[in-house]
């Protein structure tokens, strides 16, 4: 069946929507290419700024560091010379205490010799010469001569006082020829021992001292 439009009108051409003008979307595009780079450069500087910030911060932390280095190793420096100078003291002081020590030492075996050697002096009677006198604690020798032997019995008698042991060792009838003069002596030679303190001809007197 076909239809037959009678009032026909002229159909109007439809209209065709055409776009805004490109310029706006290449702006925005253009804002896009140039502003993000700007902005990440932007960035990039702040950033750069802050590191440099940084940096000298540590450099100068590290200048404080070293500083305070160089003053630990003085003052290290400084503790090992006074550990130094400490050690050098207590070996001088104990070297004084050794050499005191020693002093003291042979002050008291001075004064422990002192009584003996006044013990022979006052047994010693006239008329009897010594040579050679030889003390120690526990005894001694002592060499001599006399032209009377007679004498030497008297010395002999005088040291027993002082000491328990005395023997004689030698005696000897001697000639002495000088000048044509002929000289008769006895040589002796008496060991003892046995200090006897405080007792007997006078050993008060002895250890006290006095003569």
């Amino acid at each position: 069946m076909i239809k037959i439009n009678l009032n026909p009108e002229k159909r109007k051409p439809k209209a065709v929507k055409r776009g805004g003008p490109p310029s706006i979307k290449l702006k925005n595009k253009g804002i896009l290419y140039i502003g993000i780079p700007a902005i990440l450069i932007a960035a990039e500087i702040v950033y750069s700024v802050y590191l440099n910030s940084k940096i000298n911060d540590l450099i100068d932390k590290k200048q404080q560091l070293i500083q305070e280095r160089a003053k630990y190793k003085d003052v290290e420096r400084k503790i090992n010379q006074l550990k130094k100078a400490v050690a050098e003291s207590e070996r001088l002081k104990e070297t004084t205490k050794l050499k005191i020590a020693v002093f003291n030492k042979l002050a008291s075996e001075k004064a422990d010799f002192i009584p003996m050697i006044k013990a022979i002096a006052v047994s010693l009677p006239d008329g009897v010469w010594l040579r050679k006198v030889d003390i120690l604690r526990s005894g001694g020798n002592l060499t001599g001569f006399a032209f009377n032997p007679k004498f030497i019995s008297n010395f002999y008698d005088n040291l027993s006082g002082y000491y328990s042991s005395i023997k004689f060792d030698t005696v000897s009838k001697n000639v002495s020829k000088k000048k044509a003069i002929s000289l008769k002596y006895y040589s002796f030679s008496f060991s003892f021992g046995g200090w006897k303190k405080n007792k007997e001809k006078g050993g008060n007197n002895i250890e006290s001292g006095k003569p």
